[in-house]
């Protein structure tokens, strides 16, 4: 582990209160990484923190600067939107999983282009499938 990789977990821990986000972090950094290195997909994304949306706000949303929930796509070159669709399906189309997110107070799933800017923002409580609660 880097130096610069201790104190960005340190900084998300005591931001959030737990190293809970910053294992999920982590995890979906390794499964993307495995995903590109296997040629399943042929995009190397990295997850991070990032600033969320203030209206796609729920009850469980962190402070807005700690909300969103981004990927980048690092080698986007040539990126399409089909392309940041196909990644945004990959995660919202798990319910449970945006739960989860959810329940760590994310609020926006942001995929965006590392070099071009190409980004779409997309609001988790809408794919949890929580109609029959109040979530504003």
């Amino acid at each position: 582990m880097s130096i610069k990789t201790l104190i960005t977990n340190l900084l998300n821990s005591l931001l959030d209160g737990s190293f809970e986000r910053v294992r999920i972090i982590n995890q979906m950094n390794a499964a993307f990484k495995e995903c590109f290195t296997s040629g399943e997909f042929s995009r190397l994304c990295k997850v991070s923190i990032s600033q969320g949306r203030y209206e796609y706000a729920h009850e469980m949303s962190s402070i807005w600067f700690r909300s969103g929930f981004k990927i980048n796509i690092e080698n986007d070159t040539a990126l399409k939107d089909s392309e940041i669709d196909e990644f945004a399906m990959y995660i919202t189309s798990n319910e449970t999983f945006v739960r989860q997110l959810m329940a760590m107070g994310f609020d926006t799933l942001i995929i965006k282009g590392k070099t071009t800017g190409t980004s779409k923002d997309y609001a988790l409580k809408k794919y949890a499938n929580l109609k029959q609660y109040f979530i504003r």
